[in-house]
């Protein structure tokens, strides 16, 4: 039952989200083909879009090209369980169709049927949410002393920006010529103390640290070689001011693909809400959140989590006033007390993870979320 309410909860955020892709010329859509596809391909409960993409295609994430959804079905840019799936040429264009059992016209007595649950298999097209994740990265505080960073603007500005030329120094690999522009943002601190060494000895503590996050500004190209560790770079874009001392990392590649298939944690999840992007106080749909779940929790890309809001601790006033006086007065400072369950309030979709945090975005919600709300497995 678990399982189906985790599809009945992806469908509900594929039909609010999901959009059409752009077709592509005939020749390029029949590359996209495997050699061996089937004629046919009957949906089974528990198929994921992926799978069924990669009957037909080489790029599974390139379904939306060829899909031909039938405008006559109930959903029709839904798939469930029985449908059987043909490709066919629509013009001479390869297209794939849907064929949602029979559609002549029965006869039927009243009666009580008993049908087992059937739910869609959705996507979520990157397109429709991608504006709304962030380029900010969490790292070490090592990983971001030890990067390159920028030593001079050229020219007389004090803020550097789009079209910009800079000189930056630090160690350059080999071959790497693009690079993406951060400065120090926010650090987040867990709820435990580490300790550190001084002269040897373990002595003073300091607070746990999950991540140090920097704020992304915009990207770099190498365009000269100055010395061994000095390179040239013009500013191809800034999305905010840029300034000596900022510093460049490699630019990330992208682990989502253009469309993305929702998961269900494979590990039970329980974590927080623990920051929100910029100086907001709230966040709501579409809007990114940090949580203090990553990769050592076995989170990853893709993943969908639930916003719960937490649970009170409270008195049973009406089992207090069946107490004598003497029985209440005894019980003054040591009450049982009763845990009222949080409630669902939305749903995160995880985007970029780290180690130990990591960026989701709000696909849905009910009520605005605040810090420290729990995020946990659907």
């Amino acid at each position: 039952m678990k399982y189906l309410g985790f599809r009945q909860l992806l469908l509900t955020l594929a039909l609010s989200i999901i959009s059409l892709s752009p077709l592509m010329s005939a020749n390029g859509q029949t590359s996209l083909l495997v050699t061996d596809y089937p004629s046919s391909y009957l949906v089974q409960e528990g198929d994921t879009l992926w799978n069924i993409a990669s009957q037909f295609l080489r790029d599974p994430e390139r379904w939306g090209e060829l899909w031909q959804p039938d405008e006559y079905l109930d959903n029709p840019d839904l798939i469930y369980p029985g449908d059987t799936l043909k490709l066919s040429l629509l013009g001479g264009t390869p297209r794939i169709f849907v064929q949602r059992g029979d559609r002549d016209v029965a006869r039927v007595s009243p009666q009580v049927r008993e049908e087992p649950l059937q739910s869609a298999i959705p996507a979520i097209p990157l397109e429709a949410i991608e504006n709304s994740f962030t380029k900010n990265r969490i790292i070490s505080q090592a990983e971001y002393d030890s990067a390159p960073y920028i030593v001079a603007n050229i020219g007389d500005n004090l803020a550097i920006g789009t079209g910009d030329e800079i000189f930056a120094r630090g160690t350059f690999l080999i071959g790497t010529t693009s690079f993406e522009i951060y400065r120090p943002g926010q650090t987040y601190y867990g709820q435990g103390e580490t300790r550190k060494r001084a002269f040897g000895l373990l002595s003073t503590t300091e607070e746990e640290v999950l991540g140090f996050e920097i704020e992304y500004l915009g990207f770099a190209s190498i365009i000269e070689n100055v010395a061994p560790d000095m390179r040239k770079l013009l500013v191809n874009n800034g999305t905010k001011e840029i300034q000596v001392g900022d510093r460049l990392l490699i630019r990330e590649t992208s682990s989502i693909g253009a469309t993305i298939f929702p998961t269900e944690p494979t590990a039970n999840m329980a974590g927080q809400i623990v920051a929100f992007l910029g100086e907001e106080t709230l966040a709501s749909q579409l809007d990114t959140v940090v949580i203090d779940l990553g990769t050592e929790d076995n989170l990853v890309v893709g993943d969908i989590l639930s916003i719960q809001k937490t649970g009170t601790q409270m008195t049973d006033e009406v089992a207090r006033s069946r107490m004598s006086f003497r029985e209440r007065m005894r019980t003054l400072f040591n009450q049982d007390s009763l845990s009222i369950p949080g409630n669902e309030i939305g749903t995160l979709l995880v985007y970029k993870t780290f180690q130990r945090l990591s960026y989701a975005v709000i696909l849905s919600s009910t009520q605005p979320a605040e810090l420290y709300d729990e995020v946990v497995s659907p």
